[in-house]
Parts: structure tokens; C-alpha cells; sequence
């Protein structure tokens, strides 16, 4: 492996196995409500008002997961010399699919959750999240 974009491509594959692997722990823990080395772990959210926010925080989460495995994938191939090849450009259009999967999930998800399990004492909230707009946009 003398390319250097095969080198970075592979040392970056493993970071990206690494970095979700630390987040998918981190997750979990939280969402069990265990403690790491006697800290609490919590899992916050904008959408903490909305119906179901937990549900809608596990999906993101599990997609997420889906296209950074794709995206190692997509890494992989490069590392093993396949720059532009058919079956690389396919994972790399599966690693952005679940990014924008993401990315309308995340925006759509809270404002369908609050129509099914909105507020019955006042009117209904429809807040748009900064963030998960830019990232719609980014996508």
C-alpha cells in the first residue's frame, strides 16, 4: 500500500470504525441509564417535549450507525486501490442515502410525533430545529 490516499483512506476507516463504536457505547450506556467511571451518562435533546422523543433519538441513532458502516465500507474500498470503481461509487451513494435518511428523519420525525401525540390542552407546537435544517440543507 505505497498510495497515499489508499494509507489515509485506511487510517481513516479505522477511525471512523473506532469513532462509532465509542458513540454506539456512549449511547447505550446512556440509554440504560449505567455510569462510566461513576459519571451519569445522559441522553438530551431538543426535541425532549415532543411525544416520543426516545424512540425518535433510538432510530436516529441506529441510522447514524447504518451510514458511518457505509462509510467505512466506502473507505475501505479506496484503501484497497478501487478510487472510482463501480462497487465503491455504490457504497458511497449507500453512506449518502442513509446520511440524508438521516437528515429528513431527524427534521420530520419530532414535527410528525408531535401531530400524533401533541399537546391536547393547548395548541401544537411546531418548532423547527436550526440544526437539523442546516443538515437537510448540508445534505
Amino acid at each position: 500500500m505505497n498510495n497515499p490516499i489508499a494509507r489515509t483512506a485506511a487510517r481513516l476507516r479505522w477511525a471512523v470504525l473506532a469513532a462509532s463504536v465509542l458513540v454506539a457505547l456512549l449511547y447505550l450506556s446512556a440509554r440504560v441509564g449505567l455510569q462510566v467511571a461513576g459519571t451519569d451518562i445522559e441522553i438530551r435533546s431538543h426535541s425532549a417535549e415532543v411525544f416520543g422523543w426516545r424512540a425518535i433519538a433510538d432510530v436516529s441513532m441506529l441510522i447514524l450507525l447504518v451510514a458511518l458502516f457505509r462509510l467505512s465500507q466506502t473507505l475501505g474500498a479506496i484503501a484497497a486501490g478501487e478510487l472510482f470503481s463501480v462497487p465503491m461509487t455504490r457504497r458511497f451513494r449507500s453512506f449518502a442515502f442513509w446520511l440524508m435518511l438521516l437528515a429528513l428523519f431527524g427534521f420530520f420525525a419530532p414535527l410528525v410525533a408531535e401531530v400524533i401525540g401533541g399537546r391536547r390542552d393547548g395548541p401544537m407546537l411546531f418548532a423547527l430545529d436550526l440544526r437539523q435544517l442546516m443538515l437537510l440543507g448540508i445534505t
